[in-house]
């Protein structure tokens, strides 16, 4: 069997949608050590990890929308 290289492009929303999945992850990874954690301090960072991400979430999210219109 022969294999065969295809070219793989990834257009801008690919790399949107792709960074949109990877911070809604971190988000989770956050969620799941902040029930973990047990210094206040240490919560009190990874909620603000938290909130910080989630601006980046819903900042990708918008992108991703106004790419998908502009691709249409």
């Amino acid at each position: 069997m022969k294999l065969e290289k295809r070219e793989i492009t990834l257009n801008e929303f690919d790399s949107l949608k792709e960074t949109f999945y990877m911070e809604k992850m971190l988000v989770n990874e956050y969620l799941e050590c902040l029930t973990k954690a047990a210094r206040k301090e240490t919560r009190k960072e990874l909620l603000r990890l938290m909130q910080e991400v989630g601006e980046e979430l819903s900042l990708a999210q918008d992108l991703m929308k106004k790419s998908a219109t502009e691709e249409e």
